[in-house]
This record gives structure tokens, sequence and C-alpha cells, in this order.
């Protein structure tokens, strides 16, 4: 036989191979799309047997975000001060890897658990008739803080002081507990407060593993009822993050989803599937 006939049989076993590997392959895949999808449905359907209605579309369709470790990046906060501040800064240790940089325009100071502070000298951050909103989010970007507002007050005429509350957001997903206040007085950024943001660049930790959806959801009600709460409804759905120290330095980012009910705001640890109440700052005047 000629060889180019028999590298032509060769070609065709080999596509024929390759076919019967594609369709095995997208097989599993419509069975494990099918088992997911049937899943979703039993969860939803037990959720409303037990009273808790919830709209199919604002189920997350997977969770998508993964557990991340983050190390304290020391050689970038003198970097950052410097941006902040403008020009050369002094670096102060003030015990506890605590480390202060501060110039003529004031101080910025970073903490071994991601936590910050800062205060400035009056007529160092104006706002020169910008708006204290667009104004926060920019100044707080030299810190690599990517932030959203959550709160304005003081804005109304004849206020002696303005603050911004911002969260942290990063890849486009919010850090529910790194937040910061900015303050605002006479025209003037006068200080950061409250501070508390990511300290290096996050890494994949493929150690821990995610809850399933379906399981989430359940494991979601179970938590409520624990905790003596009801729910009639589930509004919406919000994949982030929260911050858990391990070690002065060392930070994980936990997936949570922050689950907005008729009757109150909760976290759902996507690890461990805990669920812990939101506390609103009505919620905490009531308390007190």
């Amino acid at each position: 036989m000629e060889w180019s006939k028999i590298k032509t049989i060769i070609l065709i076993i080999l596509a024929g191979t390759n076919l019967l590997l594609l369709s095995f392959v997208l097989r599993q895949d419509l069975q494990k799309r099918t088992v997911q999808l049937q899943a979703r449905q039993e969860a939803v359907a037990f959720l409303e047997k037990n009273g808790v209605t919830v709209e199919e579309n604002i189920i997350p369709k997977e969770d998508t975000l993964q557990p991340q470790q983050v190390e304290r990046d020391r050689e970038s906060e003198p970097k950052l001060a410097q941006a902040l501040l403008g020009g050369q800064v002094e670096e102060r240790l003030l015990g506890g890897e605590v480390y202060r940089y501060h110039n003529q325009r004031g101080y910025i100071q970073f903490h071994a658990d991601g936590t910050f502070q800062g205060e400035f000298v009056s007529g160092a951050f104006p706002l020169d008739g910008a708006d204290p909103r667009s104004y926060s989010v920019e100044i707080l970007k030299k810190l690599n803080f990517q932030g959203e507002i959550l709160e304005v007050t003081g804005e109304e005429d004849g206020a002696a002081e303005t603050t911004v509350l911002l969260r942290q957001v990063w890849n486009g997903s919010p850090l529910f507990d790194r937040q910061v206040t900015l303050t605002y007085r006479g025209g003037d950024l006068v200080s950061m407060s409250g501070g508390r943001r990511l300290m290096g660049t996050p890494q994949p930790d493929e150690s821990r593993q995610t809850l399933e959806v379906p399981t989430a959801l359940i494991r979601f009600y179970h938590g409520l009822t624990a905790m003596g709460d009801v729910c009639s409804r589930i509004d919406s759905i919000t994949q982030g993050y929260v911050a858990s120290n391990y070690s002065p330095g060392s930070t994980s980012l936990v997936p949570v989803w922050q689950v907005a009910t008729d009757t109150g705001t909760y976290l759902l640890d996507m690890l461990t599937g805990e669920v812990s109440r939101v506390e609103t700052a009505a919620s905490q005047e009531n308390g007190a």
C-alpha cells in the first residue's frame, strides 16, 4: 500500500478518535450541568417549602470567587506614602510593626493587620471646589485603594464637617470589611480614620474549597434559623470577600455572600457555611 494512502487512513483514525473524545467531554459537561441545575432547583424548592422565596436570576450561577492569601508588602508602603503626601517622607517605627510616614503635609500610618490612618495639615489637601465624593475616590487611588462610596454625611449647607465612608473593591468584588472614613473641614481633607485595606497583592489559596451554590442556599437557611431569625424573601445576593488575619502581616480573603432579605442583611461564609448578621448603623443605634 502506498504511503499516501496509509497516511490518509491514519489521519482518518485520528480524526475519528478526536471526535469520540470530544463527544465524551461534551456529554460529561452536559451531565454535570444537568445535575447542577437540578440541585439548584431542589435548593430553591427547599427554601420555598420553608417559607422563603427567591428569584432564580439573583442566585449566582456559580461561586466564582476563590480564597486568596495576602502577605504584607512592606516595600510598597513608603512608595504609597510618597504618592499620597508628595515628595520625600520620613519613616518612623512606632512598635508592633506599625510604621508612620510623615512630611510637612501630615502623616499616614500602616499597621501589620492592614489597618491605616492619617492626619493632614490644613491646606495640604484642598478640595478647591471639587465634590468630596469624587475627591475621596481619587485620593485613595494613591494608596492602591479602589473605593466605592457607602455613606456621606454633612453635605448640607453650613455643615462644619463632611465625612465620606468608602469600601475597597478588588477585581470588581467588594471587600466588605475593608473600609475607611475621610473627613473634610473648611474645604480641606484633614484625616483618614478607621481604615482597613489590602496590604499586598492577593494570591490564590488552593488549599481550601468553596461551597457549591445549592449547598450554600441550604446552609444559609439553617444558619438563619439557628440564630433564631426568620425571613420570607431573599432580595439580593452579592459575592465578595471578608478578611481574616491569621498572623501579623498575613491575611486570608474569605469568599462570602452578602444576602439581603426582607428582615435583614447577612454574610454567608462560603468556606464554612457560617451565617452572621450585618450590623447597620440603624441597628446599632437601636441596640444602644
